[in-house]
Parts: C-alpha cells; sequence; structure tokens
C-alpha cells in the first residue's frame, strides 16, 4: 500500500516566562494554540480517512489510523516541541494509546458522566515550578458515523474490516461503541521553560 503523506506545518515561539502579566498572556496563548493543533489534529485525520475511503474502501482506513495518525502525531509533537498522541480507555494499541492517570481520570470521568450532545469536551491542567511551566491538554473524540466501521458494533463492523481488525490487532479493545459516544481524546502536554524569579 502506497504511504499517505499528511503535510503539516506548526511554528512555536514564547519568550521566557519573566512577569506574571507576561506570563499569563503567554499561558493564554499557549493554551490557545494548543487547542488549534488538536482540532487541526483532529481535521487533518479525518479528511485523510474520508479521501481514503472513498478511494481504496473502508479496509485501507484501518491503515490510516495505524500509521498515519501516529505519524502525524509524531511530527507535529518534534515540530511544537509538545508530546501529542492519542489515548482512550479501550486502546487498540496498548503501546500508543494507553493513558497515564491524569488521562485516565477524566476519561473515566466523562464516560460516566454523559454531556450534551454538542458540547466540546476538553480539559486543562496547569503545573507551575521555578523554572518550567506544564500545560496539559486534552481533547474528547466522539464517535462518529465515519468511525462506527471500525469501532463500532459487530453489526456496524464489515465482514471484510473485522477480518483485518484482528489480523492486525490481536487483542483489539476499541470496538463496541454508539455513534456519539466518547472512544478517547487527543493528549497535548507543552513545557515551557522559565528563569527564575529574583
Amino acid at each position: 500500500m502506497r504511504s499517505i503523506l499528511v503535510p503539516v506545518t506548526l511554528f512555536l515561539a514564547f519568550s521566557p516566562l519573566t512577569g506574571s502579566s507576561q506570563g499569563h498572556e503567554e499561558l493564554n496563548e499557549l493554551e490557545l494554540r494548543v487547542q488549534e493543533t488538536a482540532q487541526s489534529f483532529v481535521k487533518t485525520l479525518g479528511s485523510t480517512l474520508k479521501s481514503t475511503i472513498k478511494t481504496n474502501g473502508h479496509e485501507a482506513a484501518i491503515e490510516v489510523c495505524k500509521t498515519v495518525a501516529p505519524n502525524l502525531a509524531n511530527q507535529i509533537s518534534r515540530e511544537t516541541g509538545w508530546r501529542v498522541t492519542r489515548v482512550s480507555l479501550k486502546t487498540r494499541n496498548p503501546l500508543l494509546g494507553t493513558p497515564d492517570n491524569w488521562e485516565r481520570a477524566w476519561l473515566t470521568e466523562i464516560a460516566n458522566n454523559p454531556r450534551p450532545k454538542n458540547e466540546q469536551l476538553m480539559t486543562t491542567a496547569l503545573d507551575q515550578s521555578q523554572y518550567l511551566t506544564t500545560l496539559r491538554f486534552m481533547k474528547a473524540l466522539p464517535t462518529g458515523e465515519l468511525c462506527l466501521t471500525c469501532h463500532g458494533k459487530p453489526t456496524d463492523i464489515p465482514t471484510n474490516v473485522a477480518s483485518k481488525l484482528r489480523k492486525e490487532y490481536p487483542n483489539d479493545r476499541a470496538t463496541g461503541y454508539s455513534l456519539g459516544e466518547i472512544r478517547g481524546a487527543i493528549s497535548i502536554t507543552a513545557t515551557i521553560s522559565h528563569e527564575a524569579k529574583h
């Protein structure tokens, strides 16, 4: 199968957090850029999935999620210096998708407390020390109609797709979702180093 190239260019530049007002502005800017990056990731992956399915069928979508999605996350991570990944309580690839304690706690919370259908589910956490400011961000991934072909209930998944999933992911747990159900999240960790205050 030929490789799928996804062009993404992101730039990030911050000066040291030397004052409270400046630091507040930079944190707001950082959070905005992190949110935009998550949205861009989702949009790029979604459009790639749609075009791949249209051209090569639903089986080819498995390859997109297996290779293109992590490659895209790695590319963004390299360009920004952030940690960008997808996580889920029901992993398809536990080496890439297993959440840490903070990620797991939020995913569990939203799984047990359904929200309005059109609500954007996001969360942030901030950790500041003398030399580092770390912003953690998560954006929930609801199950759309396109997702059901690979992540839905057995009746939603075509036989050929189910067969390939069993072959590619013998320990797959990422199925059984219904339309609109949260199946995971984009998780971004961004750290800024700064000078100690005197």
